[in-house]
């Protein structure tokens, strides 16, 4: 595949088959990662320190996630690619059922946006950036209080 437009619109599709898979409303199986991830996978920015370093440590990121954080929404705000990465901004809405970040559930309702950039090669995600609502996150599970006006 030498043709630029034709790589692109392929890694596009990868990136939303994969986000599909992993953030549908029930985490029955993650075979969509052995489908889309390269073993050589790296990720970077990942909420609670999980910063996958191969492709088990990946798939235990969405196993830890989603069993934190149930019911899930899954928003696709917008999906770039070119030849080399795909760009995604999304937002979630989870409720919290299972302890995270060393905070208890009370299984409140938590909504954040985030964006990622996914490196790819060879039709496959090698490398994940994630940058989450990280602080939005924690303030409303209880890990970090909000700050009022005074």
């Amino acid at each position: 595949m030498n043709d630029i437009p034709a790589i692109a619109e392929h890694n596009r599709r990868v990136v939303e088959h994969f986000l599909a898979g992993t953030h549908a409303p029930d985490l029955s199986g993650l075979s969509v990662i052995d489908e889309t991830v390269d073993p050589s996978i790296r990720g970077y920015g990942f909420p609670g320190g999980l910063d996958p370093v191969d492709l088990e440590s990946y798939k235990q990121f969405f196993r830890v996630f989603r069993g934190a954080f149930g019911n899930m929404t899954f928003k696709l705000h917008s999906l770039v690619a070119d030849a080399h990465h795909v760009a995604a901004r999304f937002e979630v809405h989870v409720d919290h059922v299972a302890p995270f970040a060393g905070i208890q559930p009370d299984g409140r309702r938590v909504v954040f946006e985030g964006m990622a950039l996914y490196g790819m090669k060879d039709g496959r995600i090698v490398r994940t950036w994630l940058q989450i609502d990280q602080l939005s996150l924690l303030q409303q599970i209880g890990a970090v209080p909000v700050a009022r006006a005074a």
